[in-house]
C-alpha cells in the first residue's frame, strides 16, 4: 500500500522543450465481415512516442449488456489516447451483440452470447497481428473491457485456458499478456468452473456494491443455465492457483466501476500493465479504496457525472454536452475534471 500511495503521489518527470508532442491518429478498419455484419476497429497511434522495438497492444471491448454500446464513446477515447501517448497500438473494436437479435445470431444460451463476442475478440486480435507495418508485438498483448467487455476478455481467458476448440484460431501457443477487467467475470456453460492452465495476469477492478455482474447462476429458460464468477471468486481461485493478479476494490461503488475506471484510474491500470505485464511480476495484490461519496449511479445526479463521457460517440462530448452545459440545460458536475 505505501509503494501504490508512493506511486499515486509520485510526480511525473516534465518534459523536455524538445520532447515530441503527442500526435494521436485514429484510424478505422473492417476486421472482419460475418453475415450481414461488417465488425470495425479503431486504431489509436501516436507516431511521436518513442518505442524501442515492437509496439505493445492494448484492445478494449466495450460494455452494453451484449444488447448494446459501441466502440465509439469519449471515455473509451480518453483511454485508448492515454495508451497510443504510451507508445501502444491502442484499439477499440465493435463485436457481434447477441442479446440484441437473438433470433438473427441463433443464441442458444447466454455463455453463446459470450462466445460470439469472444470469436469477434479472436478475430481482432489476429487482424491487428497482421498488420505488420505498425510492427505489433505478438508477447505484448493486453486485452480489457467494461461489463459485458470485461466479461468477454475474462471469458475469452477461460476458454484459451481450459483449451476450448475455436480459441485454436489464435496463433499457435498465444495467449494474451494481461487483462484489465472492469466489473467483469467468467460467463460459463457449466455449474462450477475451472482452469486446466493459469490464466495470465489479470487486473480485477470491481466495486461492492455491484449486483448487475455478481456471482450468481441464473436460469435463462427451464433448460439453460449459466454461471457467473466475478471479481471476488476469481480472486479466490487465482490466489489458490499462484496466479498473478490485483484485485482492486472500491468500497461502495456499484457498476458504475465499469464506466468510471476508463477514465478515473488510469494510473492504477498504468501501474499493473507496468508491473504484470511489462515487468512480469508474479505478486498478488489487494487493495481497498474508501471514497468520501462512493462512485454509484444510485441517483440521476451520480449518473450525471459518469454517464454522458460513456454514451455519446466520440467528438461529440466537446459539441454536444458543453453546448448542453453552456446553455444550462445540463449542469456541469462541479467535481469532475473533463
Amino acid at each position: 500500500m505505501l509503494a501504490l500511495a508512493a506511486f499515486l503521489c509520485g510526480k511525473a518527470p516534465e518534459k523536455g522543450n524538445d520532447a515530441p508532442k503527442s500526435d494521436v491518429r485514429r484510424t478505422t478498419y473492417v476486421y472482419a465481415v460475418k453475415g450481414t455484419d461488417s465488425l470495425k476497429l479503431d486504431i489509436y497511434l501516436d507516431r511521436n512516442a518513442k518505442v524501442e522495438g515492437k509496439r505493445p497492444v492494448m484492445i478494449y471491448v466495450h460494455g452494453g449488456g451484449y444488447s448494446a454500446g459501441s466502440r465509439k464513446n469519449v471515455a473509451q477515447e480518453i483511454f485508448n489516447r492515454h495508451y497510443a501517448e504510451k507508445g501502444f497500438i491502442s484499439v477499440s473494436i465493435d463485436y457481434r451483440l447477441g442479446m440484441a437479435d437473438p433470433v438473427k445470431y441463433g443464441i442458444q444460451s447466454v455463455y453463446h452470447v459470450a462466445k460470439i463476442s469472444n470469436e469477434d475478440l479472436i478475430d481482432a486480435t489476429n487482424f491487428i497481428l497482421s498488420l505488420k507495418d505498425l510492427n505489433p508485438d505478438p508477447e505484448k498483448v493486453v486485452i480489457g473491457g467494461g461489463s459485458a467487455g470485461a466479461c468477454t476478455c475474462l471469458t475469452l481467458e477461460y476458454d484459451i485456458c481450459n483449451g476450448e476448440e475455436y480459441t485454436k484460431a489464435l496463433p499457435e501457443g498465444f495467449n494474451y499478456a494481461g487483462i484489465v477487467s472492469q466489473a467483469g467475470g467468467v460467463v460459463s456453460d457449466k455449474e462450477r468452473i475451472s482452469w486446466k492452465t493459469k490464466p495470465c495476469p489479470v487486473m480485477l477492478l470491481y466495486g461492492d456494491k455491484d449486483f448487475t455482474v455478481a456471482d450468481n447462476s441464473q436460469q435463462a429458460d427451464a433448460a439453460k443455465w449459466f454461471t457467473c464468477v466475478a471479481s471476488a471468486s476469481l480472486h479466490s481461485q487465482f490466489e489458490e492457483m499462484g496466479v498473478p493478479h490485483w484485485l482492486y476494490v472500491a468500497k461502495g461503488a456499484d457498476h458504475v466501476m465499469a464506466m468510471i475506471t476508463l477514465t478515473d484510474y488510469l494510473p492504477e491500470t498504468d501501474q499493473f500493465i507496468d508491473d504484470f505485464v511489462m515487468k512480469n511480476s508474479v505478486k498478488t495484490l489487494y487493495t481497498e479504496r474508501t471514497d468520501k461519496v462512493p462512485a454509484n449511479m444510485a441517483s440521476v445526479d451520480s449518473m450525471l457525472k459518469y454517464v454522458p463521457m460513456y454514451i455519446l460517440g466520440f467528438g461529440k462530448y466537446s459539441e454536444e454536452l458543453q453546448a448542453e452545459f453552456a446553455s444550462g440545460a445540463t449542469e456541469k458536475p462541479k467535481d469532475i475534471v473533463y
